[in-house]
């Protein structure tokens, strides 16, 4: 029985990975932002942001990552840059395509731009602009 349990779950593990599947955990190393600025006179100021942590699942157009105890649902796209290294690209896939993740399949490398509030018309609240780059295992 025992045997048939750990055929079972290798079975699954190698299905998950030939239907692409990839499960990322990742670490921020930086990360820069915008925060806006009511009470001074309405601007953009410059943030720090806390480092944290996320978690990447990539299946192509049912991708998603996991921020805040939130799940962000992505569309993910697989291809090779200019120097040959295969890189995943993936936006946001909700209705509000203002979240833009970029993966080094090799180094692990990642970074996160969240974009959303700079285009906000609302000038007494709009949300962080900021970008996060992670170091990511899977």
């Amino acid at each position: 029985m025992r045997n048939f349990l750990l055929l079972t779950f290798l079975l699954m593990s190698l299905q998950l990975r030939a239907q692409g599947l990839q499960l990322w955990t990742c670490q921020s190393t930086n990360a820069t932002g915008f925060n806006w600025n009511t009470e001074e006179g309405y601007r953009w100021e410059n943030k720090i942001i806390p480092k944290e942590s996320i978690a990447i699942d990539i299946n192509g157009s049912n991708s998603s990552y996991n921020f805040n105890s939130k799940s962000i649902p992505m569309s993910c796209e697989e291809f090779t840059n200019e120097t040959g290294e295969k890189l995943v690209s993936c936006i946001r896939s909700d209705r509000q395509p203002h979240d833009f993740l970029v993966l080094n399949l090799a180094s692990g490398q990642a970074s996160l731009s969240r974009l959303g509030g700079s285009v906000s018309s609302n000038t007494f609240f709009r949300e962080i602009v900021s970008t996060s780059i992670f170091q990511c295992t899977n």
